[in-house]
């Protein structure tokens, strides 16, 4: 009778650490998808518009609130937020057209349309900035994403993560990406970039609290640091979020 329950507590180690062994060898791509499905499980973030408040905790301790718009059925965007005591907005429709405006007034003289940022790049550099990180992990299908097949079991932020790291072709982009994953749930857990990793500079995004809506969970808090000196930059902190399946 020992020897049998001896046999069958050894088959069950066997058994667990070979499912170990298959956790450690998954793939970059599988652990993307299954990060997807865990924050996208019904595929809906490509027909999705996602209306959202955030508060933007800066480190002098103003808070400066943004109201933004993403509209991936559409290709529409938009984003306004107050500076300097006027309400700025920038607007990108499916065509990529832009319209900006400042106190809901075109600026038409170039010089102040250059020193208050409301040039047709700085509206679509908005958008791509905006859809990216909102948009994670899903945006990490995009074309132009390389993701690296090697998932490392690394710690972030004090915590046991699998990392992910992700280069882009270089007509989208040039620095390096690292996402970070929680191993149980594969929950987006934060993520960091370089300019230049071996002179570690860029910045990493802690990510805090989850929303569940329409079946979707959208990570809530963004805290920014600098990589070299850990040092905090702000904190991008949902006030409302509203998501409307097209």
């Amino acid at each position: 009778m020992g020897r049998h329950i001896t046999s069958i507590l050894l088959l069950l180690l066997l058994s667990s650490s070979v499912l170990n062994a298959q956790e450690e060898q998954i793939s970059g791509k599988e652990l993307l998808n299954r990060s997807i499905a865990f924050h996208d499980p019904s595929g809906q973030w490509q027909r999705l518009k996602m209306e959202f408040v955030i508060d933007q905790e800066m480190p002098d301790g103003s808070t400066r609130p943004s109201n933004v718009i993403i509209d991936n059925q559409k290709g529409a965007f938009e984003l306004s937020f107050v500076k300097d005591s006027h309400l700025f907005t920038w607007k990108v429709d499916g065509r990529d057209s832009t319209e900006s405006f400042m106190d809901y007034r075109i600026i038409t003289d170039s010089v102040r349309v250059d020193t208050l940022q409301l040039s047709p790049d700085r509206a679509r550099r908005w958008r791509n900035y905006y859809s990216y990180l909102y948009g994670l992990p899903m945006k990490l299908t995009d074309k132009g994403t390389n993701i690296d097949p090697v998932v490392q079991n690394t710690t972030f932020d004090g915590k046991p993560v699998l990392a992910l790291k992700v280069t882009y072709d270089k007509n989208v982009g040039s620095d390096t990406w690292y996402f970070y994953f929680n191993p149980d749930t594969y929950a987006l857990a934060g993520y960091r970039f370089f300019h230049n990793e071996a002179e570690n500079d860029g910045e990493y995004i802690l990510i805090e609290g989850l929303e569940i809506q329409n079946g979707m969970r959208v990570p809530m808090h963004r805290a920014w640091y600098t990589n070299k000196e850990n040092r905090w930059l702000g904190t991008d902190r949902f006030v409302s979020l509203k998501l409307t399946r097209n």
